[in-house]
């Protein structure tokens, strides 16, 4: 199950310590409790405590992924995920978000809202997920999960390229059959798009430039990019992620009208390296032969102090 969005379904109890919800909570509120509950889970999960997170769901309580065949069951299975998840040391911490939280029979309420994770370092963005989850009134009349389930990724644009970023931004260049390929990636101003300056040199011909736009597409639910050149070329591609990075599905025309469409694949191998694949390449109904580019990040100007 991916990690994020199983950590959405955790977070649930959260979201139920919102006013005016906590502030008009008396003895005789039947979701009295809840307010407790939403606060034992913020300090469990902020010290990285398994067993505590654990102990907040029902005995058999369960979390289904987004997927809905992605499913963690019991109170062990939660131990063992948090357990792997703390282990990496990098989780995100929590904003929240409800929508409503519903009683629909004595101890039983339904509650629908979306949970914000903001990866720790510095200038990271949130990623945010709808969610919707069944608590129950346990035994000792605290409230406890019984089951959750991860709905829609409702991360805004900026956020649907966080992965993307960390991957490409910075500068980078390659060599292939006599051609020098040099990119810089980063954030435009606004910080809701990627872009890209491209430059290409021979010691035969003329250096050609081009730039480059990545930005989220909400209708059609993926990333795109636009790739400009200064002879007029233009191209647009798709991308879809895969289990190492993403496939990038590209068609345009050349400045000289050539029509133009190939299958990319771009993955990264540590930190400094990126492959870049090019297959299926077609320009004008001309199929041309695969290209492979090692692209290697470059070191950053020496300071000037």
């Amino acid at each position: 199950m991916n990690r994020r969005t199983t950590l959405t379904s955790l977070s649930l109890i959260f979201f139920l310590c919102v006013a005016p919800l906590c502030s008009e909570e008396t003895h005789a509120d039947p979701l009295a409790g809840l307010q407790q509950a939403a606060a034992d889970f913020v300090s469990a999960f902020n010290a990285k405590d398994p067993a505590a997170l654990a102990s907040l769901f029902m005995e058999s309580g369960e979390i289904c992924g987004r997927d809905g065949g992605s499913l963690i069951s019991g109170r062990e299975q939660i131990v063992g995920y948090y357990t792997d998840y703390f282990a990496g040391g990098d989780a995100p911490s929590l904003a929240l978000e409800v929508a409503s939280v519903r009683l629909i029979g004595p101890g039983l309420a339904i509650e629908d809202g979306v949970a914000h994770f903001t990866p720790p370092g510095k200038g990271s963005s949130p990623r945010s997920a709808a969610y919707t989850a069944v608590l129950m009134k346990s035994g000792d009349s605290a409230w406890r999960i019984a089951s959750s389930r991860t709905l829609d990724d409702v991360t805004d644009d900026a956020g649907h390229l966080e992965d993307l970023a960390d991957v490409i931004k910075g500068d980078w260049t390659a060599m292939s059959e006599g051609l020098r390929l040099d990119l810089a990636f980063g954030w435009d101003v606004s910080g809701n798009f990627l872009s890209g300056e491209m430059l290409t040199t021979a010691a035969d011909g003329e250096p050609q430039t081009g730039t480059i736009r990545i930005s989220w597409d909400a209708a059609r639910k993926a990333i795109v990019s636009w790739i400009f050149d200064d002879r007029g070329g233009v191209s647009e591609g798709v991308w879809t992620p895969t289990e190492t990075g993403w496939i990038i599905h590209t068609d345009g025309t050349t400045g000289e009208g050539e029509r133009l469409t190939a299958s990319q694949a771009l993955s990264s191998e540590g930190e400094n390296t990126l492959i870049w694949v090019a297959t299926h390449r077609v320009v004008n109904g001309t199929a041309l032969p695969d290209n492979f580019l090692r692209l290697v990040r470059q070191a950053p100007e020496p300071n000037a102090e």
